[in-house]
């Protein structure tokens, strides 16, 4: 609590001076992880206010709420003549944004790429991770790698960890749209895979590991027959977060930090964790700049 009373106290002395620029600013922008899944629009849309109800109650401008699928669009709103008073999304476009960050999900993030590889004797077999293979055999399948193109979602957080590690050949952003999201990924790769030409999926290494070509249709039916390595990143990430701008009065920065520690205590309903984009074991806490600036280096967006 003790942060919390020094950032009120704070906040008290630079209100004044502050709220007027701060007044420059409205709503927010929301990196929908609806969108990114590919969801409906009710779907989109019901997070949106859920967001937007949750952040109102520590005192930033709660609405309009602009929903964004990619780090361009989140940019492009935070350079415009009404700027957003917050951005709430991944690491990518939060720290894209220039924003502050004020209370991040903590949750670690592992990203993976599963890579559809030669053919083998098994049908639809389980993935094999990388360190699992025989020295020789993992050199020959990171080779394989650097030759192959990798799908993975645009502006994603593992999309950018992938990319900044330079494993793959070349690293295909596919942007979101409604009915086509993350679980798209594997469907694209087993078209443009043959048995002479690898592809790569870029997933979180949870997804890698349980993956299936099962139902899968391919553009070749061997596609059933395609080994499947996990190759993890070195690399970890952190999950969503709320980032304000630098004139944010530093009481309104309080309360909102207070806002989101306060779920530890009082767990989000299911409808507002979806919102929020947090899973079982969330834990929103402020960043040190040390913290930012590696994670900067991580994601290769470093100043």
């Amino acid at each position: 609590m003790r942060k919390y009373r020094l950032l009120l106290a704070a906040g008290a002395l630079a209100s004044c001076c502050l709220a007027a620029s701060a007044q420059t600013c409205e709503g927010g922008v929301y990196l929908n992880p609806q969108v990114i899944r590919g969801e409906g629009t009710p779907q989109v849309a019901r997070a949106a206010q859920e967001l937007s109800e949750f952040i109102g109650r520590g005192g930033l401008s709660a609405s309009p709420v602009v929903n964004v699928s990619s780090l361009e669009e989140a940019v492009a709103a935070v350079k415009g003549p009404r700027p957003p008073c917050w951005v709430y999304g991944n690491p990518v476009v939060g720290l894209a944004s220039g924003y502050k960050p004020i209370a991040v999900n903590t949750e670690e993030i592992k990203a993976a790429i599963l890579l559809l590889g030669d053919l083998g004797s098994e049908k639809d077999p389980k993935p094999v991770e990388l360190s699992q293979l025989k020295p020789d055999e993992q050199a020959q399948v990171l080779d394989r790698l650097r030759q192959a193109t990798c799908f993975g979602m645009q502006s994603g957080v593992t999309t950018a960890l992938v990319k900044a590690e330079k494993r793959c050949g070349k690293v295909a952003d596919v942007p979101p749209k409604i009915g086509l999201g993350q679980s798209y990924l594997p469907t694209k790769a087993a078209f443009e895979w043959r048995p002479d030409r690898w592809v790569g999926v870029i997933t979180r290494v949870q997804g890698a590991r349980s993956a299936s070509m099962h139902n899968q249709i391919g553009a070749d039916p061997k596609i059933h027959h395609a080994r499947l390595f996990v190759i993890p990143t070195k690399q970890t990430s952190w999950g969503y977060g709320i980032y304000v701008r630098h004139d944010t009065p530093a009481d309104v920065a309080a309360r909102t930090l207070a806002l989101f520690d306060g779920l530890k205590s009082k767990p989000p309903s299911p409808s507002l964790a979806r919102a929020l984009d947090v899973g079982a074991k969330f834990e929103f806490d402020p960043l040190k700049g040390s913290e930012v600036d590696a994670m900067r280096v991580a994601l290769d967006m470093a100043l």
